[in-house]
C-alpha cells in the first residue's frame, strides 16, 4: 500500500525526472494517500473497459515508467483508462461505488466519500491539464 500518491499530467521526460521526489511544484498534482495505486489503476481499467484484471497484468498495465527498488515508482495511466475516465458516458460516482464494494469484498474499508473525491479530482485534473504531448502519470512513494 502506498503512503503518498500523486497524479499529474506532463511529458514523459518530466515524469522520469519526478521519480526521486515526485513531480515538482510547477506541475499541478492531485495528492492522496493510503491505497494501492497500482492495484487501483488495474481495477479501474478492468471495470471501465471490460478487460480482465489478469489480462491487464499480463500486458504490464499500468506501465512502470521508472522505479527505485523498495522506493518510489512512476506509473503511466494507459490511454484506454484515461479515455474511459474522461468519457462523458461514464459515471464517476458509479465507479466510486463499485470500487468501494470491490474493496469491501477484499476485506478493506474504503470510505465512499473518499473514493468519490479521489476519482472526481483525478478526472478534473485530466480534463484541465491534459494536452497534446502530455500523458497522465501516478507517482507513489
Amino acid at each position: 500500500m502506498s503512503n503518498i500518491i500523486k497524479f499529474f499530467v506532463t511529458t514523459r521526460d518530466h515524469a522520469l525526472a519526478a521519480l526521486a521526489a515526485g513531480p515538482d511544484a510547477s506541475i499541478r498534482v492531485a495528492t492522496f494517500g493510503n491505497f494501492d495505486a497500482e492495484e487501483a489503476l488495474l481495477e479501474w481499467e478492468s471495470h471501465l473497459t471490460g478487460r480482465s484484471f489478469n489480462a491487464l497484468v499480463g500486458e504490464d498495465t499500468p506501465e512502470v515508467v521508472a522505479e527505485i527498488e523498495d522506493g518510489p515508482i512512476v506509473l503511466a495511466l494507459s490511454a484506454e483508462l484515461t479515455e474511459a475516465l474522461t468519457s462523458q458516458n461514464r459515471s464517476i460516482d458509479e465507479l466510486a461505488r463499485w470500487w468501494v464494494s470491490e474493496k469491501a469484498d477484499d476485506g478493506m474499508e474504503l470510505e465512499p466519500l473518499i473514493a468519490s473525491e479521489i476519482l472526481h479530482e483525478l478526472v478534473d485534473l485530466i480534463n484541465q491539464e491534459r494536452e497534446v504531448g502530455k500523458d497522465v502519470y501516478c507517482w507513489t512513494g
